[in-house]
């Protein structure tokens, strides 16, 4: 099968990491998969570096003090010019199959599609008010968004989501029946994350003494800096023992910068680092702490650390549910619950045992049905499914 991936993902986007290694393992399952990235905004730079020409000083200006107010209309403007790139890229492609990462105010690929009667899978990653929950920073179109959703989701051959609620969601909201809508949890690469795998050289010596507790992730709201503040100060003054290792850096982390900074030499806090590096920082864990998520994704972190064999700790939300039995393969608590968190994490720093036997059948059910391959399958059949039916979009 030859597939068409478009999506709209910044340069700087973990999501990249989903992207490169899904494509990966299509081709690892013997099928042609060609990757466009459309999005238009030049790579991103911080603020007083760059050209300094003046029309780039002009656009940083306009920038600042403008983009508040029309980033949303920009968005949806921008379909102009995805519909005649995208025209010409799949023209000269002739894929089987367009497989396109769904983006908000993005319906150009639909549109395209149906020129070109091309069996179109939509990946669906979050719901349409996932913008007005989360980015803060913009002013909201009323009522576009879910319009668009609407319109997207009804005229895709199939639709691919990362968890049982977008899924649920969307079968209630739209009327979608049950054979368009796949669930597709995120995956890990067994290569990489196994319980056999070399702790990170730089960080093994600075973390001995006690268990590990890690983090992993973009510091983004729904990742809980509070509550991670708050287990770091709790966790630190009951267990002199424990140590925290926190990778990644992001728009919420200066909090547990802070936190960690507070704790001397017991808590590392890396910044950014490359995600090959990522293998070997979570073989240094003893336990995985996800503070937060939302209620509709599939947290690759979390698989990340099912596959390396350790205990974790994560909300009891839907899409946690989806690839983790309480007790079975690491420990859920209520969402939003400090101090449920805390307990749990004592729990498991007081029980070597159950920390093992968690990660250990974590593991196993990671190995069985959650690698990038299997995330791969599940879509190839979605694809094999409208491609059969010849379900150009409609």
């Amino acid at each position: 099968m030859h597939i068409a991936y478009l999506h709209y993902l910044v340069a700087s986007d973990t999501a990249q990491n989903h992207v490169r290694q899904f494509v990966e393992a299509v081709r690892s399952l013997g099928h042609r998969v060609d990757t466009y990235s459309m999005n238009l905004h030049p790579s991103e730079v911080p603020d007083g570096v760059g050209s300094t020409s003046a029309l780039s000083v002009l656009r940083r200006i306009l920038k600042r003090r403008f983009s508040r107010y029309v980033h949303e209309l920009k968005e949806l403007l921008w379909n102009c010019i995805y519909i005649p790139r995208e025209l010409a890229v799949l023209r000269r492609a002739r894929p089987d199959v367009l497989l396109v990462r769904d983006h908000l105010f993005t319906m150009s690929s639909i549109l395209v599609a149906r020129c070109l009667k091309l069996p179109l899978v939509l990946e669906v990653n979050a719901p349409a008010e996932e913008s007005s929950l989360y980015l803060d920073e913009y002013l909201h179109l009323p009522c576009i968004p879910q319009w668009l959703e609407s319109y997207k989701l009804r005229r895709a051959g199939a639709i691919v989501t990362v968890s049982s609620t977008l899924k649920e969601l969307f079968k209630e909201r739209y009327g979608l029946d049950d054979e368009m809508l796949s669930i597709v949890p995120n995956g890990a690469d067994p290569e990489l994350f196994h319980p056999g795998a070399t702790g990170d050289a730089e960080m093994v010596p600075l973390l001995t003494g006690g268990p590990v507790i890690g983090f992993v992730g973009s510091f983004h709201k729904w990742h809980g800096s509070r509550l991670l503040c708050h287990m770091l100060q709790e966790v630190a003054s009951t267990c002199p023992a424990a140590r925290f290792l926190l990778v990644g850096d992001g728009p919420e982390a200066e909090p547990v910068r802070r936190a960690a900074a507070s704790l001397g030499d017991r808590a590392i806090f890396t910044g950014n680092v490359p995600h090959e590096r990522v293998p070997g920082l979570v073989a240094t864990f003893d336990i995985g702490v996800l503070p937060d998520s939302h209620s509709y994704g599939s947290p690759l972190k979390v698989i990340e650390w099912m596959m390396a064999g350790k205990a974790i700790l994560a909300p009891r939300y839907a899409p946690l549910l989806d690839v983790i039995e309480n007790g079975v393969h690491g420990l859920l608590f209520p969402p939003g619950d400090g101090d449920a968190l805390v307990r749990d994490v004592l729990r498991l720093l007081g029980d070597p045992g159950l920390r093992h036997r968690l990660g250990e059948a974590a593991a196993a059910r990671a190995r069985t049905s959650l690698s990038w391959q299997d995330n791969a399958r599940r879509v190839l059949q979605a694809c094999d499914r409208v491609l059969r039916r010849g379900a150009s979009v409609v």
